[in-house]
């Protein structure tokens, strides 16, 4: 890996995680060309701090707010606007939450804690000092500049707010509750200071949210090839076997039930070739595959 292809983001979030109705505040109100913070204080009816972590988590979620649908200078967007605009104004199916976690993560060059950690370690039992020390470590082997502690304990602080389950709800505060990203169950407590991410076969993921992810990573990664193979979908950064902790029995399934549901896809698990094939993966149309998402029929049907 080349340092040159990577960009750092580990600040910008105040330490706030990413709370329910924030994304739907930002995609209806927020004006990024605004540059009175006393106006977007008042706008988005929050503080001055959370002001600046809306902004972040609108950045790193590929979010592009209504008032600034014409500015050129967003460097990351994704789907998330059309979800809002036409399938689930307030992000409150489990579908969108899914799809909000691939958002976010998917964009594994431009690195913040819970990206690195989702798309570059293996590690599935951590504490703060061991992952932040396993952080430091690979920045330094790509030749990155190492953020300083502080930055990186409050990122990893970020972080396990908005994914890591709970031992007790006695004696936490009302930031474990308000993530949405908390629900999916990738990351939960074991100790008091050790944390766990299984690779799993992740139930509630939905068939339909895998396939969207899965042509998403296929078209940016390899749109010349027809096939891809399971090692690809399982462990290479972007995918959704990486990013949604699956395990290889789980990537089986997924990439069986894409076949199944979409008859453009062929599943291949015969004399040790796995992998899936779509001869022409250029013209499968994202934006059908997102209608499906939430509609839950295909045109092909």
């Amino acid at each position: 890996m080349n340092a040159t292809n990577f960009t750092l983001h580990f600040s910008g979030h105040e330490t706030f995680a990413l709370r329910y109705g924030w994304l739907n505040k930002a995609y209806t109100t927020l004006n990024l060309n605004e540059k009175d913070v006393e106006k977007q204080v008042v706008a988005l009816g929050v503080g001055k701090n959370m002001v600046n972590s809306i902004k972040y988590w609108a950045d790193v979620s590929g979010l592009v707010p209504l008032q600034n649908k014409e500015n050129n200078k967003l460097s990351y967007e994704t789907k998330l606007g059309d979800i809002f605009k036409s399938y689930d104004p307030f992000l409150e199916m489990n579908e969108s939450t899914w799809l909000l976690h691939y958002f976010i993560q998917k964009r594994f060059n431009d690195l913040t804690f819970s990206r690195w950690y989702f798309n570059y370690s293996n590690k599935q039992v951590f504490d703060k000092t061991e992952l932040i020390s396993d952080l430091t470590n690979w920045l330094d082997s790509v030749g990155l500049k190492v953020p300083s502690l502080a930055t990186l304990q409050k990122d990893f602080d970020c972080f396990v707010l908005c994914y890591a389950k709970r031992l007790s709800r006695k004696h936490l505060n009302e930031d474990a509750f308000i993530s949405p990203l908390n629900e999916l169950n990738l990351i939960y407590q074991v100790e008091s200071h050790k944390f766990k991410a299984d690779l799993l076969e992740q139930k509630s993921l939905p068939t339909r949210v895998f396939l969207y992810c899965l042509v998403d990573f296929w078209k940016e990664h390899f749109i010349q090839s027809p096939t891809i193979s399971v090692d690809s979908i399982a462990t290479n950064p972007g995918s959704p076997g990486k990013l949604y902790r699956l395990n290889n029995a789980a990537v089986d399934y997924f990439l069986n039930q894409c076949a199944l549901v979409d008859d453009r896809f062929k599943w291949t698990d015969t004399l040790g070739m796995r992998s899936l094939a779509c001869d022409q993966i250029n013209e499968v149309n994202l934006d059908e595959l997102l209608a499906n998402i939430y509609h839950g029929k295909y045109k092909n049907d």
